[in-house]
């Protein structure tokens, strides 16, 4: 039983470990030009932070335990707060009010246009990988290694 569990686990760790990045999956990602740069103005900035929810949160919580055999299980109390920091860049879209702006840009193979929202720094004419349909990630621009080029 042990060794057929064992079996599994390395089999389904080896399919892990052989999936492609996700910069690399030809499915979601195509060279693709900039053609058009939107840099947001310190105002519209200003604004979105203004629009976005609040990243403050505040809980509390009380319990109490009862032990087995006439004995008292205890008494727990606890409070937490989220104030600032509470966004995890990794897993939400760029945002306007923390310095991203928007491209445009246009596949090298179809000539489609997408808008891309990005923290990065890129200029009209720069070739980039575009990340665009996947399912549960947001469309999202990456570099260019320096041996690949759009032509």
């Amino acid at each position: 039983m042990k060794q057929g569990i064992s079996i599994a686990l390395l089999i389904l760790l080896s399919a892990c470990q052989s999936a492609p990045k996700l910069e690399d999956d030809v499915r979601y990602v195509k060279l693709a030009k900039v053609v058009d740069v939107h840099v947001y103005t310190d105002a519209e900035r200003k604004e979105a932070k203004l629009q976005r929810p609040s990243d403050s949160g505040v809980g509390m919580g009380f319990s109490v335990g009862v032990g087995t055999g006439g004995g008292f299980g205890g008494l727990m109390i606890g409070a937490g707060s989220m104030l600032g920091g509470s966004r995890n860049d990794k897993n939400e879209p760029p945002q306007v009010a923390y310095g991203a702006n928007r491209y445009t840009v246009a596949t090298v193979e179809k000539a489609e246009r997408f808008e891309v929202m990005s923290y990065g720094k890129y200029k009209v004419g720069d070739c980039v990988k575009v990340m665009m349909g996947h399912p549960t990630e947001f469309a999202r621009l990456f570099d260019l290694p320096s041996d690949k080029q759009c032509n």
